[in-house]
């Protein structure tokens, strides 16, 4: 079996740059917000929850795969960051999608991490979810 070209997980670093934007026109409670967000992305997710995150995840990217095969959808995916090859996790998610699918998760995967995970890979843990689920 060859090898994709493709890496499997892209590391989404830096701060945001509307952090500062937002908390100017949030009254201040933008870190706060922020604070909520990061710690709900380190709460594990049960298996029905990880399924339906999954699912809304890889109908986002199917949307993007839409969109890509004209000019304005391409240019839609680059403003509104979709992509039809990669989904958007935290890394508590990476490591819940990669042990669902049966793999170990790289040990260099944090969980405060934000990460893009290979469509083909969270399809697997989508599957894997499924059939525990059906069963």
């Amino acid at each position: 079996m060859a090898k994709s070209a493709t890496p499997l997980l892209k590391i989404i670093s830096g701060p945001s740059p509307t952090l500062q934007g937002a908390a100017a026109t949030s009254g201040g409670f933008s870190p706060l917000i922020s604070a909520l967000s990061t710690a709900a992305d380190l709460a594990p997710l049960d298996g029905k929850q990880l399924f339906s995150f999954l699912h809304f995840r890889m109908a986002t990217a199917k949307r993007a795969e839409n969109h890509s095969k004209w000019f304005g959808g391409r240019l839609l995916n680059k403003f509104s960051g979709e992509c039809p090859n990669y989904i958007p996790l935290s890394g508590t998610q990476v490591c819940q999608a990669f042990l669902a699918a049966g793999i170990q998760p790289p040990e260099s995967v944090v969980a405060a991490g934000q990460y893009e995970m290979r469509l083909d890979f969270a399809r697997k843990a989508y599957d894997a979810l499924k059939a525990e689920h059906d069963a």
